[in-house]
């Protein structure tokens, strides 16, 4: 039960930091990112609270599939994040 509420807080958290970072015109891999880093045995995992992180990093490796996953999603948002134009622009500077 411990852990399903941990995949949940998880997720509420990527959505409201991408929201966050939508309004500061940042992309939501950046969002990912950070939540990620707050979730995770370093930050809220020390409080040892349940269900509110992950407190190990066995309890993160014991959910690996997910973490797969989830790293294939922000792939996938790193690439929409790219514009062709964009790298256009940034090969005509440099020339």
């Amino acid at each position: 039960m411990q852990t399903l509420l941990a995949i949940s807080v998880t997720l509420a958290a990527g959505l409201l930091m991408s929201r966050l970072t939508k309004r500061l015109n940042l992309p939501s891999v950046t969002a990912y990112l950070v939540a990620g880093m707050l979730i995770g045995p370093y930050c809220l995992g020390r409080l040892g609270v349940a269900g509110l992180g992950f407190p190990t990093i066995d309890d993160v490796k014991s959910l690996g599939i997910f973490s797969d996953v989830a790293l294939g999603f922000i792939a996938f948002a790193i690439g929409n994040e790219f514009r062709l134009s964009e790298l256009k622009k940034q090969e005509n500077r440099q020339r």
